[in-house]
């Protein structure tokens, strides 16, 4: 029975993940092998279906991807991250903190992975919980809070940037419609969650031992509006172009050059050009300070008209200098790639399993099976996604294996492309446990035991998935 190979392949997937703690790069590629094999296929055309549902499911999004880590790195270390914190928590003062916190983490989310935003803004919530006498959770929920939110839910984020490759979907339009979702979802759980009575009694301490050393005064950081702007400017491109496609004509020239700069590499990679122009030199190094004899001193030389010394203007130091700010830059840069290498890989190892669920007729099955069925498909692609997440951990996997799944059924129905990456995002994102990577970072930051990490972060990612699911429907009831 088809439904039962799905159900195996998935137990596959946790058992090698989990038990074995196999990568998940391999691991996607064994339980694609086992689909095509238990439903008959020849291996050369499971090896066709591998190689190209890999590449499909990459296409532009390795753009997205290479671009986007780049972007978060250049914004850490220039300190213009930094600069959004402490910022917006100056301008709100400590009373608003929570309102703060989960502010700038939408700023910084939107274009962070949730690790990168984590490990950023945590050196902000210990300082403020030190200086202010504040819970540790108080402060620490609305962060992690919002940034899980934004990470799983909107492009240009992996997950829902691999889910609109596969449906086909606007980026723009996702992302327009995403937002709102996102932002009211994350503000009930930021307010809810730790007024909660049981979160409340949780009180750990503050983990010297893991606090960033690495901080920049005040005097070194960039201008915050300088920071905004290069933040903002993905969501205004990508923002303005799916208004565009919903209100010009189709055939206008001016809409083609709007898609253009709308598409999410392109913006991305115009955000990132503006950070390395007015941030780069904030990047710089101590060691990229210039030595006497680098060409950077001025030199000594004698006048022939006069017989004085006279001292010639360092041109080829400030040349030397312009050089060592770009190469550290480029060095951030650099340092962006390696850490989503194995993001990128399970990516594609996971377009490569849903080409093979596509090729092996299970998804055909699927759809046939749910024809007539009277359930919407934003939930059953949300349901899928969320039993994928708890078995196997990764919102990735989840949703990369959902999108397979239920592919079908946008074929079958007139829901709108972009409310189904939603739908399959929101319900990546539910319960959060111990096979997640994300929540050992949240317990050892916060300095919580395991069952109260369970306690709070997989109840909070599982009330984020409901209300993401309920702001789905009914933006469908709007759009749809």
């Amino acid at each position: 029975m088809p439904l039962l190979i799905v159900a195996l392949a998935v137990v596959l997937l946790l058992v090698m993940m989990t038990k074995f703690k196999i990568n998940g790069f391999i691991a996607l590629f064994i339980a694609a092998l086992f689909v095509g094999l238990a439903r008959g296929m020849s291996l050369p055309k499971i090896y066709d279906a591998i190689v190209s549902g890999v590449g499909d499911q990459l296409d532009e999004l390795i753009l997205i991807l290479g671009f986007g880590a780049m972007l978060g790195k250049v914004l850490a270390d220039s300190g213009a991250a930094q600069r959004i914190a402490t910022s917006v928590v100056n301008a709100f003062g400590i009373s608003r903190v929570q309102f703060a916190m989960a502010l700038t983490s939408t700023a910084i989310g939107i274009t962070m992975f949730y690790e990168v935003g984590f490990v950023l803004l945590i050196p902000l919530v210990f300082t403020i919980v030190r200086e202010y006498k504040l819970p540790l959770l108080w402060v620490g929920l609305p962060m992690s809070m919002t940034l899980s939110t934004m990470h799983s839910f909107l492009p240009p984020h992996p997950g829902p940037a691999a889910v609109t490759e596969t449906f086909h979907a606007s980026q723009g339009t996702t992302l327009l419609y995403g937002l709102p979702i996102a932002i009211v979802s994350a503000s009930v759980v930021c307010y809810v969650w730790p007024r909660l009575a049981y979160v409340k009694r949780i009180n750990p301490r503050l983990p010297v031992a893991l606090i960033t050393e690495r901080k920049f005064d005040e005097d070194d950081l960039p201008r915050f509006g300088t920071c905004l702007l290069i933040v903002i400017i993905p969501i205004v491109l990508m923002a303005t172009s799916a208004v565009a496609e919903l209100s010009m004509d189709s055939g206008s020239e001016a809409l083609g050059y709007i898609g253009f700069f709308g598409k999410a590499p392109v913006a991305l990679l115009i955000a990132l050009l503006l950070a390395i122009a007015l941030l780069g030199p904030k990047v710089s190094r101590p060691e990229d300070t210039m030595k006497p004899d680098d060409g950077g001193a001025a030199t000594a030389r004698p006048d022939s008209s006069s017989g004085m010394v006279t001292t010639a203007a360092p041109a080829a130091g400030t040349a030397v200098a312009a050089r060592s700010r770009f190469a550290a830059v480029m060095e951030s840069c650099n340092e962006a790639i390696k850490p989503i290498a194995m993001i990128i890989m399970v990516i594609g190892a996971g377009g490569a399993f849903k080409e093979v669920l596509v090729k092996s007729g299970i998804a055909g099955y699927i759809a046939d099976l749910t024809h007539g069925w009277n359930v919407s498909p934003l939930i059953l692609a949300w349901g899928i996604a969320a039993l994928v997440r708890v078995a196997v951990g990764s919102a990735s996997v989840a949703v990369v294996t959902a999108a397979g799944i239920v592919l079908p059924l946008l074929h079958n129905s007139s829901t709108s492309p972009e409310l189904m990456v939603l739908a399959v995002t929101c319900g990546s994102i539910a319960a959060s446990h111990v096979n997640d990577p994300g929540f050992w970072l949240f317990k050892q930051y916060l300095n919580l035991s395991v069952l109260d990490t369970i306690k709070i972060r997989t109840g909070y990612t599982s009330a984020l998935a409901v209300l993401g699911l309920g702001g789905v429907l009914l933006m469908n009831t709007i759009v749809g």
